[in-house]
């Protein structure tokens, strides 16, 4: 039975094989922050944090990816986070102001776009309170990438899930599982608005939306961004994507 299911799969999604010893279950939340740092400090040539936000008070964190970038040249890093809940504290303190300052310092060595759900447009995103107009769609993938290697978890990147909130993280040591999930990170990415310093703006970044996107905004023609949006993702979930 097992063989059958297996095989049925196979028709309608990506396969990736891995020997056991390329999976590690991580335990605890302190045990993943510190994975997470110790492969931030080691990595060559690519990072990518997909995640909910990262915490706006996180500067160890960017503390660690700054010295990276500092100690490798051709190191590049992208982040993607919701739109709306990482500049929900706008104009203090949040997860874009918290990244901004990466893009004074480091160029287009570091990408940070945030996902906007097509779902929250006119009226209803100019009254409905923040926190919670985030009901209506979010950015949610756990996708930790480092090189060769991704953690994939629950666990967005703040210090509630660094010390005491317990979550799933996996790492999986595999160059094609971590290249799929790159790709699909730099989907969305195409898909999400990017992140820019603006120290005369609220909260010291703008938002805005590349004409080199393959999609119209979603605050402006949602129904045509879906369109687009489908035709660019649903080419990674066929078995063609198999290694």
């Amino acid at each position: 039975m097992l063989a059958t299911i297996t095989s049925d799969l196979d028709k309608i999604a990506p396969r990736f094989d891995m020997a056991p010893e390329q999976i590690r279950i991580i335990q605890t939340p302190a045990e993943f922050y510190e994975t997470l740092k110790d492969k931030i400090s080691k990595a060559q040539s690519r990072i990518y944090l997909s995640t909910l936000y990262i915490g706006k008070t996180e500067h160890d964190l960017i503390a660690t990816i700054r010295d990276a970038l500092l100690k490798n040249p051709k190191l590049r890093i992208s982040f993607l986070t919701d739109a709306l809940r990482g500049t929900r504290e706008t104009p203090n303190p949040s997860c874009a102001s918290l990244l901004a300052p990466l893009i004074t310092e480091f160029g287009d060595r570091v990408e940070v776009r945030m996902y906007h759900t097509p779902n929250l447009t006119g009226l209803r995103k100019r009254f409905i309170p923040r926190r919670i107009n985030e009901g209506w769609g979010l950015q949610h993938m756990k996708l930790y990438g480092i090189d060769d290697e991704v953690i994939i978890s629950g666990a967005n990147l703040s210090s509630d899930y660094f010390t005491n909130r317990q979550d799933r993280y996996h790492l999986f040591s595999s160059s094609a599982l971590t290249t799929y999930f790159h790709t699909l990170h730099s989907r969305v990415c195409d898909l999400s608005f990017s992140v820019h310093p603006s120290p005369t703006s609220p909260g010291g970044y703008t938002l805005t939306w590349p004409s080199t996107n393959p999609a119209p905004s979603p605050l402006l023609s949602p129904t045509a961004y879906r369109a687009s949006a489908t035709t660019h993702l649903s080419p990674l979930l066929t078995p063609s994507n198999s290694p």
